[in-house]
Formats: structure tokens, sequence, C-alpha cells
């Protein structure tokens, strides 16, 4: 179809998108718990003539897809539903009903977001051809929702060729758009590190291998990394960030656990990361005769839009916000694991304006942040004609 007669959402739709908005931020799940959110997002595509809701064996989370007037290509659109374990104090008309519950990074707003976009879709699916597969994905906060979304099977059972998603982005003023060819989000390993002395009386350390002098070294020794074996022009930020080991009592113990994590832009630059962080941890366990063992936990990739979707993205952009909309932006060091379903199908991820001109800057995660809901409608569209740019 011709983009510049996709429709605009009505006053009526609008106030819609609107209440499921504020209905998810009032009752906020997190990880793995979002049974309540499901079934609300299940009874809101109920409602959406043209919707089908596909039954995969989701425990939570919702799978859906909009047939076009012809079959064809399809392209995927993705938005994440999970909360946080935030004390809300932002005041407003909807809070959080739920105690040290939150939509802290805006995943309701993605959410009413990408069902706006199947409004749009549903009622003009004869007017293109192919498939949307509509994801809202369980567990970002996580970042394991992903991965579960893709062992249902879904990028085998569509012929998918794109998958787009997008982030609001509270540094930027409603009605903008970031379109970023380049890296825009960080990979991440979150790791673990034992240390493994010999425990005793603390009146002869002679006789000991003290594992907490030599966790204090290992702390010291990987903080050089980024500043002795990075390009200083690279982003990395390398951290330990728990430390678990010793008693009150007159002794030293034979075990130190840390926990720590790495993020980075670069898949080189991660790999000779990773490659140091070992040796390093290895090689001061040794020096103070303490043996080691390092384990990576959970490993994301970053967020690396697709070149072969940036003039799609573009053209998505000036369509559903305007010409002027596009604006730039740092990458950013958190993490999204959007990038999983990258691995597998090219995908564009955007950056939203969700903030009004004249209001302070919350960003993610803080007890004040919240959204404009006026850019629903901005998000709505983008994520609709970002699949018709792809779609016949």
């Amino acid at each position: 179809m011709n983009l510049s007669d996709f429709p605009g959402l009505s006053e009526l739709q609008v106030r819609e998108i609107r209440s499921i908005k504020r209905h998810i931020h009032q009752h906020p799940e997190t990880s793995w718990h979002e049974f309540e959110t499901t079934k609300y997002i299940r009874e809101q595509l109920a409602h959406i003539d043209g919707v089908e809701v596909l039954e995969l064996g989701l425990k939570t989370g919702v799978v859906a897809v909009i047939h076009g007037h012809v079959p064809g290509k399809a392209v995927a659109l993705r938005a994440d539903i999970d909360g946080l374990e935030v004390n809300e104090a932002y005041h407003s008309d909807y809070p959080s009903l739920i105690q040290n519950r939150m939509h802290a990074c805006g995943h309701d707003f993605h959410t009413a977001s990408l069902i706006g976009a199947a409004i749009l879709l549903a009622q003009t699916r004869s007017d293109w051809n192919g498939d949307v597969v509509l994801i809202f994905q369980p567990a970002e906060e996580t970042t394991d929702g992903a991965r579960v979304i893709i062992d249902t099977g879904i990028f085998e059972k569509y012929p998918i060729a794109a998958v787009f998603g997008l982030h609001n982005r509270p540094e930027i003023t409603t009605g903008h758009v970031v379109v970023k060819p380049a890296p825009l989000m960080a990979a991440k390993i979150n790791f673990t590190v034992t240390v493994h002395g010999v425990g005793g009386h603390g009146s002869m350390p002679h006789k000991c291998v003290d594992p907490i002098v030599c966790a204090a070294a290992i702390v010291q020794n990987v903080l050089t990394i980024a500043s002795r074996n990075v390009d200083p022009m690279q982003a990395i930020v390398l951290s330990i960030c728990s430390i678990h080991g010793g008693t009150p009592q007159n002794l030293i113990v034979d075990r130190v656990e840390m926990t720590g994590a790495m993020r980075y832009l670069s898949p080189e630059v991660g790999k000779r990361a990773l490659e140091r962080l070992k040796t390093v941890i290895s090689a001061t366990g040794e020096a103070f005769e303490c043996r080691t063992e390092f384990n990576i936990v959970e490993q994301v990739p970053a967020v690396i839009n697709s070149p072969k979707l940036f003039e799609n993205a573009l053209t998505a952009a000036k369509y559903a916000i305007g010409a002027d909309a596009v604006v730039d932006s740092e990458s950013a060091l958190a993490s999204e694991d959007f990038a999983d379903y990258m691995q597998i199908v090219p995908g564009f991820f955007y950056w939203l304006g969700s903030r009004k001109p004249d209001e302070p800057v919350y960003s993610w995660h803080h007890d004040h942040f919240h959204t404009d809901d006026d850019a629903l409608v901005y998000g709505a569209r983008l994520l609709a004609i970002s699949a018709l740019t792809v779609l016949d």
C-alpha cells in the first residue's frame, strides 16, 4: 500500500490504547510472573478483528499473527511486558497499585504501542500481503525471555524476513525517534568467580591460603582491562558487583565467591576483554596460591541494527512521525535481549522519544520514571509502518 495513505488512530482508538497502557501500569508484574498481564493482553487482542492469538504453550507472554490479503513473507514486531521491583514515587492519576512493583522501564508503553499497531494493521490487512507476527515478550528485564519465544519455533513456522522493536527513551522528547545504523545497545556478560584457598586460624596466616586477599587483588587487577587492554575510544564497562566470603570469627575462610558483569558495544572488544578477564583471574589466583573458577552465567549480544533495514527504518520514521522526527543519540551500555532475535533474522530497534519537553529527565529504572502518553500514537504507527516497509 501507499504509505502516505496509511491511516492514523481514531480518537476512540487513541483513548483505548491510553487506557490499556494505564491499566498495565497499575498492575505491574515482574519477569516470569506476568500472568494477569498475559491474560489482559489476550483479552485486548480478542477484540481486534483479524488478530489470531497463537497457542504456543508459553507460561507467560503472547504471540499473535495478522494475515494480509494474500500469503507472503512475514515481519515480526516485538514489545516486552514485564515490570520491575521498584516502589513508584512519581505521582500520577494511575499509579502502580502493587507495593514495590512498577513499570519503571516503560514496558507498559511498549505493549500498548504494539496493540495500537495491531489495530492499525488489522484494519488495513486487505491492503498488504504476507503476515505480521506480534510478539508480547515476557522477562526482558532478566534478558532471557526472547530465547523462550525463539524456542517456540515461531521463526521457523513463519518465513520471518525482519523483526522490529522499540524502546521509549526519556532523554528524547515526544515526537522524535532515534534511527541509528550503528550498535545501539551493549552486549552483556554476567559471570561468577570462585576463589579457593586454605582456611585456618587467623593468628597463623602462614599456614593458610587466604582467598579474601586474593579476591581483593582480583578486583583491582580486572579493572585494568578496560584502561590498559582495550582501545580507549571503545566503550566497555567491567565491574565486580558482589563479594561473599568470611565470617566475624577469628579465622581465615577457604572460599570467596564474586559476581561481575561486562558490557561492550564491539564484538571484537568483548572477545579481547573476555580473554583478558579469564587470564587475569587465573594468573592472580596462581600468584596468591589460590585456585580460581570462572563461569559465564548469562550472555546477551549487542543490539546492532541491520544495515539492510536502515532505509526501511528511516522511511517508517518519516511516515509514522514526520520528516524532521529523526534525531541522533549516543549508544547506551544498557542491554536488551531483542538482540537475540537479531541473531536469527535482520532486526531494527528504535529509541522513541517519550518525555514532554518541559519535564525533567527520569531515566529507566528510576522511581520517578514515566512516559508521555502522547507518544503512544507514534509508537503504534512506527511499528505498523515498519512492518509495511518490508511486506508487499
